[in-house]
């Protein structure tokens, strides 16, 4: 049964690695290496959690006459113990019900309206971009009075970066992540805070290019603003260091070395997820009649 863990220990090391150095990339680099981290990890532990629940259920005497084919389809023979198994079990149940939730949740948030800019009228200060190809902006009219124009045009840049690069996909892709393997979070966290990183250094080029002053109109929006909680928006994850990154110079490249490795490790990890499908693919053939 240890080849069940190998892709999915290859892809968390891949993620450990993208999730150390992501502060040392530029922020559309560094989400969309965390943006592949967190597929291979969801393609590694989610066939990897259905295998082992299966192969558990396929060996208990209830179920056993029923789906005791699940065990040999995954290659698991020999039972599995129950300490490793309901866990398993619980945590595929779950993660079922919170992706279909998640998911519910993104197709009512997305955005279907083309305008650009929607004004709605609100006293408490709020910008946020919906999902959807649209990439809708909505601020609040109490927003705008609190903001000059610049300072606004700093806020609408930012929010426009998530629709233009459609920052949603990675959004929703995160957060289904977590739903399906809560230990996830950590790693998804780090994906939304790049992401509005991205979002800052996009507004700094077009504005202007004055960090210290985008750095200002970030902490003064985000001590003010909300905004839901399935949105993307100016005063999301980790304000304090995003004002800290824009008020240091502009963020390099990071090394050749560390991009092709990090490259070569997404690559090599892809190909042992694929490996793990296979396996789950033998349960899938399992269930069409014959």
């Amino acid at each position: 049964m240890g080849w069940a863990f190998v892709p999915l220990t290859a892809a968390t090391l891949v993620a450990l690695l993208v999730a150390a150095l992501h502060r040392r990339l530029r922020p559309e680099f560094a989400a969309r290496g965390l943006t592949a981290a967190l597929l291979l990890v969801g393609t590694a532990a989610v066939p990897s959690l259905w295998i082992v629940s299966l192969g558990f259920l396929g060996h208990l005497p209830m179920f056993g006459h029923f789906i005791r084919w699940c065990g040999s389809a995954a290659g698991i023979d020999e039972p599995i113990s129950p300490f490793l198994g309901i866990p398993a079990v619980a945590l595929s149940m779950l993660g079922l019900v919170r992706t279909v939730q998640v998911s519910t949740a993104y197709r009512r948030m997305r955005g279907t309206r083309q305008e650009t800019v929607q004004v709605i009228t609100e006293d408490d200060p709020m910008a946020y971009t919906l999902p959807g190809r649209a990439g809708r902006v909505v601020i609040s009219s109490g927003l705008v009075s609190m903001l000059d124009i610049d300072e606004l045009a700093v806020v609408l840049a930012h929010e426009r970066a998530h629709g233009v690069h459609r920052h949603d996909r990675m959004v929703l892709l995160a957060r289904l992540s977590q739903a399906a393997i809560p230990l996830l979070r950590p790693l998804s966290d780090r994906l939304l805070f790049t992401l509005e990183r991205w979002a800052d250094e996009e507004a700094v080029c077009a504005t202007g290019g004055d960090r210290r002053f985008v750095a200002r109109t970030i902490a003064k929006v985000a001590l003010r603003s909300s905004a839901p909680a399935s949105a993307l928006a100016i005063a999301g994850l980790g304000v304090p260091a995003r004002v800290d990154a824009l008020l240091q110079s502009d963020p390099g490249h990071g090394s050749c070395a560390i991009t092709t490795s990090i490259r070569a490790a997404i690559v090599i990890t892809a190909l042992l997820a694929g490996y793990q499908l296979h396996h789950l693919a033998g349960l899938i053939v399992a269930l069409c009649p014959r």
